[in-house]
């Protein structure tokens, strides 16, 4: 595998705004804090005031002495929350606009329990925030997204043969009815970002928006305590050394993202070693599916 770290060495960001949605811990933080060393402005968000002060503090160590740095605290469980966040963004980044955003919030939904409640915050963060959030900074009168920004999705593209429900779109009258499926319905949202990934790059063409998958990254929120004994015991063996870290992923994600060479490919999904995924032909091959997905979205969205 190419050297990712030597190879971002050579990217100049001075003068670069960059959102990591996301940005106070994990993948998340790996890529602000990367994109600080580069050079680059960076505003970050999440719930946590505490981690994004010090997140703060870490890049402006890291960053230079005229770069930004901010922290918006936001929980995007809620649909209020998103469209905040939306405005924060579009404050912070004032008329220069902002040509990185990169969505990275959330995690695995498998463990959590599955009631109404919850399901309907784990959505809105991994599903409507994704969504939602590049499309108010596209479409505002004076959009913070311009010719040329790029948007990246970390999540986990390739998803094939997955159904989609559209009586039951996010899958919570399963849940409210007790059949919802960890085994089944977080992968439906997960091929709903490819559709939407797809879609935002037919009715953007000036943006490019990626889905990329992070592969097995050690971070420290596989010592959440709401995670089961087992994976604590999988995460301190095995997942320890078959991981890479958050810094070495950074590199990866944006090579792919911001160097010429990757931009230069065109690619709207990517894997950890900087080959492209084949996703469901439905994605390619499918406009008025893929137009479905986006119209359920943007009425969930209270749009």
């Amino acid at each position: 595998m190419p050297n990712y770290h030597a190879l971002t060495s050579a990217l100049e960001l001075a003068g670069t705004n960059v959102v990591v949605v996301g940005g106070t811990q994990g993948i998340g933080a790996g890529i602000a804090l990367r994109l600080a060393e580069l050079g680059a402005s960076v505003l970050i968000s999440g719930r946590n005031e505490k981690l994004g002060d010090e997140m703060v503090r870490k890049l402006k160590e890291r960053g230079a002495k005229d770069a930004r740095f901010a922290f918006a605290g936001r929980d995007l469980g809620t649909l209020e929350a998103i469209k905040t966040l939306g405005e924060d963004i579009a404050a912070w980044a004032g008329e220069e606009g902002v040509q990185y955003l990169y969505l990275s919030q959330g995690g695995p939904v498998c463990f959590t329990p599955g009631t109404v409640e919850n399901l309907t915050a784990g959505f809105n963060v991994q599903i409507i925030a994704h969504f939602l959030i590049p499309y108010l900074l596209l479409t505002r009168t004076n959009p913070v997204l311009r010719e040329g920004a790029q948007i990246c999705h970390i999540g986990r593209p390739g998803e094939k043969n997955r159904i989609i429900d559209f009586d039951d779109f996010s899958g919570l009258k399963a849940a409210a009815t007790g059949t919802f499926s960890m085994m089944t319905h977080p992968f439906r949202w997960l091929f709903m970002m490819d559709v939407f990934t797809k879609e935002f790059n037919v009715k953007f063409p000036g943006i490019h928006t990626t889905h990329l998958y992070p592969g097995p990254v050690y971070t420290e929120l596989f010592n959440a305590p709401s995670l089961p004994w087992y994976m604590h015991v999988f995460q301190k063996t095995i997942f320890r050394w078959t991981s890479i870290s958050t810094a070495q992923y950074a590199d990866i994600a944006i090579w792919e993202t911001v160097s010429d060479e990757g931009k230069a490919l065109r690619r709207a999904f990517w894997d950890q070693y900087g080959r492209e995924v084949t996703v469901d032909k439905r994605v390619d091959s499918d406009p008025e599916f893929r137009q479905r997905v986006w119209d359920n979205l943007l009425q969930l969205s209270e749009i």
